[in-house]
């Protein structure tokens, strides 16, 4: 990807916010601005991490905030990182936050940082419940361009893993299932 190409997609990323007061409990693709944010911007291909959570009502959110600040900034020191939406908690403390990146491989070595091990080890304290839907995002181009949203499988919560999720907010699992 070239410079000038890349510079327009990380912009086109910057303006994708969500276009339903639900959006949380949407599928990923119906509740953003995706097509009009990245309609005419280049890419063929880009890697979507997905973290939908309930967080738990004694949740210290002072400590998540802190954690999740620094596996950010790592992530954004690692490079490839076009857009994280930190999503908001609902009424019902249920939240969607997701990663954006220019593509997979980014994203792994994303997660291997010290300040993702440390959100990782915080999850079971932090949520009753979440979710993770990883997603190759695919730019299909011809007389209407479209996107598609490919699935590439979710992980779910593991209680013999509880961090396996946080690890992924801005990464990918280190493991086969990867």
């Amino acid at each position: 990807m070239n410079f000038d190409h890349r510079a327009g997609l990380y912009e086109a990323c910057r303006r994708l916010s969500p276009i339903h007061p639900d959006h949380a409990n949407l599928p990923i693709q119906e509740g953003f601005n995706w097509s009009s944010c990245l309609a005419g911007v280049p890419f063929d291909r880009l890697y979507l991490v997905v973290f939908r959570s309930v967080r738990r009502a004694t949740a210290d959110l002072h400590v998540l905030w802190e954690h999740d600040n620094r596996a950010y900034a790592d992530a954004l020191e690692a490079g490839g990182l076009l857009r994280y939406f930190k999503g908001e908690m609902n009424a019902h403390r249920e939240c969607l936050s997701f990663c954006l990146w220019e593509s997979r491989e980014q994203a792994r070595r994303a997660s291997g940082g010290a300040s993702h091990r440390a959100a990782a080890r915080i999850t079971a304290e932090v949520y009753e419940s979440y979710t993770l839907e990883r997603y190759d995002l695919i730019k299909i181009e011809g007389a209407k361009e479209s996107l598609v949203f490919r699935r590439l499988g979710e992980v779910p919560a593991r209680e013999d893993a509880p961090g396996v999720a946080a690890r992924e907010l801005h990464g990918v699992r280190r493991d086969s299932a990867s």
